[in-house]
């Protein structure tokens, strides 16, 4: 049969508004017509999109991605020389797991009290806390030689990383509205991600700099510790925004709070939503907090070429985040989650069996970005999944179930490193990765969406 133009154009109207439909959106979030609203979503350029919710961004959420960015630039220094630093200062690789295990087992202890006092306090407050307490760790551990005040700063930083990563979500889910939610938390890591890159490149040459300035070799721990140094430099300028953000509206913060037990009630959902990220953060503190001394060992490569490498890293990473929610919204946040953990793994495998330098790096940096594309799906898929007052229970599990076991296995991999080296460490990761994808796709790949708990 021959159909006019405008009885095509009808038919694909009316399959697309089917289509938007069945996925379970309103149109009214949207503010626009039922058919427009679904017509343009599955048609339109999907960039066009994106800049249209990036610009639902509210003022307290765009103060959150500047201050975001300047933290990242940060927190790159630090993740890069923090290594270096302390084996420059003759402790072995048994003591360095210690020190990298401390903080994920300081968040994993902190996270329920702090994410309590986040919501009696407000995120506004809290995350200034947690940022001056950061400033105060970063200080303290550039300029600690003994192992006594190593790990006090050490857990001094995992409180400061407890109390502002726990309060990350809800204040992002705070501050948005759902249809432009999964976008703020992906521009959001993004944005981090981005700024490292940046801190990485500054990271690689800072100690050459300081080294020169002091007459002494790259690999000092004086050089090291001035790094150090300005890295908390850096994050005590980064607060400046938070200082902009508005105080939430009275009566959000005065909703009736449910007591401690009923936040976890019913356990079932929760317990779904936050065992695969369980697996994940046991397999990745195996391994990714030591990539730099991995590739330096391995390789033999230069604190500037390691420092190169992660700011790539960052860069690419940051590019394959802003991609997320494009796919999210092809495959639903769950589908997008499922195939990005799964397509990680053979680059996996390439960075830790594949003797070349060229294809390790393309393995490097390709399984980091797949990896990190699907973290702000996942959680703000899990913020949605939960009821707004159980959110803080919601983002202090997630640090829990993350952060826990990641620190147990940093410890395990300090001892493994020195007695069997890295080769023995890939298939843990690869093995824990494999399992929590299979049990997300079993959990919810069928839905996409979760039971609000």
């Amino acid at each position: 049969m021959i159909t006019s133009g405008f009885e095509n154009k009808r038919i694909v109207r009316d399959w697309a508004e089917s289509v938007w439909k069945a996925r379970g959106e309103h149109y009214g979030q949207m503010g626009r017509p039922p058919y427009s609203c679904g017509y343009n979503r599955l048609f339109m350029n999907p960039f066009r999109n994106y800049g249209s919710q990036l610009r639902r961004f509210r003022a307290n959420a765009r103060l959150y991605l500047l201050y975001s960015f300047a933290s990242g630039f940060s927190l790159g220094i630090l993740r890069l020389l923090f290594n270096f630093y302390v084996l420059s200062l003759g402790y072995d690789r048994s003591f360095l797991g210690l020190l990298v295990a401390l903080p994920p087992i300081v968040i994993t202890i902190a996270a329920i009290p702090t994410g309590i006092i986040g919501q009696r306090l407000g995120y506004r407050t809290t995350l200034l806390i947690g940022a001056g307490a950061m400033v105060g760790s970063l200080v303290g551990i550039s300029f600690s030689t003994g192992a006594i005040a190593l790990v006090s700063f050490s857990v001094l930083r995992g409180l400061s990383r407890a109390v502002l990563q726990v309060s990350n979500a809800p204040f992002m889910a705070e501050n948005s509205g759902e249809v432009e939610r999964t976008h703020l938390f992906s521009v959001q890591f993004a944005t981090r991600t981005l700024s490292s890159f940046f801190g990485f490149l500054l990271a690689g040459v800072l100690p050459t700099l300081f080294a020169r300035a002091f007459s002494v070799g790259p690999n000092d721990p004086l050089a090291y510790r001035f790094s150090l140094f300005a890295a908390a430099g850096i994050f005590a300028v980064s607060i400046l925004p938070l200082f902009q953000v508005a105080r939430s509206p009275a009566g959000r913060s005065q909703v009736e709070r449910p007591r401690l037990v009923e936040m976890f009630r019913p356990p079932g959902p929760l317990l779904k939503l936050f065992f695969p990220q369980v697996l994940i953060g046991f397999g990745a503190g195996a391994l990714v907090p030591f990539l730099n001394i991995f590739l330096r060992t391995r390789f033999g490569l230069s604190d500037a070429y390691v420092g190169m490498l992660f700011a790539f890293q960052s860069l690419v990473m940051a590019a394959a985040t802003f991609l997320g929610p494009i796919l999210a919204e092809r495959f639903s946040r769950i589908g997008a989650v499922i195939a990005v953990q799964l397509l990680s793994i053979p680059f996996l495998v390439a960075l830790g069996y594949v003797p070349v330098l060229s294809l390790a790096s393309i393995g490097f940096l390709a399984r980091a970005s797949l990896m990190n594309m699907a973290n702000p799906l996942y959680t703000a898929f899990a913020m949605d999944a939960v009821s707004a007052e159980k959110r803080p229970t919601a983002s202090a599990l997630m640090q829990m179930s993350w952060q826990g076991t990641r620190g147990l296995s940093a410890i395990v991999s300090g001892r493994i490193q020195e007695s069997y080296g890295f080769s023995a460490l890939f298939p843990v990761t690869i093995g824990t990765y494999l399992l929590a994808t299979g049990l997300i796709w079993r959990f919810f790949g069928r839905r996409g969406r979760s039971e609000a708990a």
